[in-house]
């Protein structure tokens, strides 16, 4: 695959979101079924590029968001979601290891996965990241 597949599919993830995001409220299974689509486009931009952690990010957003609408659903399913949204938000900070954002979602998603040794330790990751340096100050 190419660098145009990695941006075509990026943005055709990200415009599917932005779909979704609209009608969540009035129409939550249309909305899932965005989230769903956009989740493969992130896949296959993933795929395309593996060295982008945008795309490795963007693909564990959408695992949150599956994982959500199962939590929403009440299913048992939703676990393991946030446990595979866990593990692709590590894939992405392997990518950029200095990036708190990715850090507190792996903290969220640990957390909404039952794992709050994981999630604490995540945290603890993302709050160290955002300290700001001694440059920043």
């Amino acid at each position: 695959m190419t660098a145009d597949t990695y941006s075509n599919e990026l943005a055709a993830g990200n415009q599917l979101v932005a779909q979704a995001q609209q009608m969540a409220t009035t129409d939550f299974a249309a909305a899932r079924a965005l989230w769903q689509q956009a989740g493969q486009a992130f896949y296959r931009a993933h795929q395309a590029d593996r060295g982008q952690p945008e795309a490795a990010f963007r693909l564990a957003q959408a695992w949150m968001a599956e994982a959500h609408a199962l939590q929403k659903e009440g299913s048992p399913n939703a676990q393991v979601m946030w446990q595979n949204a866990a593990a692709q938000c590590e894939l992405a900070f392997d990518q950029e290891p200095t990036n708190a954002r990715v850090a507190m979602a792996a903290a969220s998603c640990h957390h909404f996965a039952g794992d709050d040794e994981s999630a604490d330790a995540w945290m603890q990751i993302g709050k160290h990241l955002a300290e700001p340096g001694p440059a920043q100050s």
